[in-house]
């Protein structure tokens, strides 16, 4: 399998670190949804990382779409996403509102380094924020101890770090010491597991 687009993205990260866990083996495609829009665009329409080329050429489009194949592949019992219940429930909560953070980081860094100065919109930007600190202190009241769903990581906790390290490294200002301190203990176990070591954060 290979998996397109480069590690400084949450969703390309989040999808490495599933298939470390899995201890599914991968190449990469590093390619840069700006650098090389045409390149994106003929391995997905949209224009989006990450996607995952399968052996047999089928390709998978966004991340939650190849999460949810790759839980097929590891089965019930390994798979980070519980099947059912309120466990499924709770788990996808975390995977949705921590995707949110990543999208609207994104969002912040393309209103605010993309956009010619004279178009910059301050309320749109007061908005993004706004949603990224809200979302960041429903995370936070989950108390992680030592994972947001309970005992043993899952995919809420995959999905939370990488989105975490995103907005630290890109828009640190929204995450500042000592604010979010459940969080900031997750993200420090988290990223010296193994799983994650193995695709680091990284601008390639």
């Amino acid at each position: 399998m290979v998996l397109v687009g480069q590690m400084d993205s949450p969703f390309v990260r989040r999808v490495a670190v599933t298939m470390n866990v899995y201890g599914m083996p991968f190449e990469r495609e590093i390619i840069s949804v700006f650098a090389d829009a045409d390149a994106v665009r003929k391995i997905n329409p949209l224009g989006k990382v990450p996607a995952l080329v399968l052996d047999d050429s089928e390709t998978l489009f966004d991340s939650q779409m190849i999460i949810d194949y790759l839980d097929e592949l590891a089965g019930p019992e390994r798979a980070l996403t519980p099947a059912d219940g309120k466990a499924r429930r709770a788990c996808l909560a975390s995977v949705a509102v921590s995707l949110g953070v990543a999208e609207k980081v994104v969002g912040l860094n393309f209103e605010t380094k993309q956009r010619p100065s004279e178009t910059i919109d301050e309320g749109v930007i007061t908005r993004l924020q706004g949603q990224v600190t809200s979302a960041l202190s429903w995370l936070e009241a989950r108390q992680p101890e030592p994972w947001l769903c309970g005992q043993a990581m899952t995919q809420a906790d995959i999905t939370a770090v990488t989105a975490l390290t995103h907005l630290i490294n890109r828009r640190s200002e929204l995450f500042p010491d000592g604010t979010f301190p459940a969080l900031t203990g997750l993200r420090n176990r988290a990223e010296e597991l193994p799983p994650f070591q193995a695709s680091p954060f990284m601008e390639e």
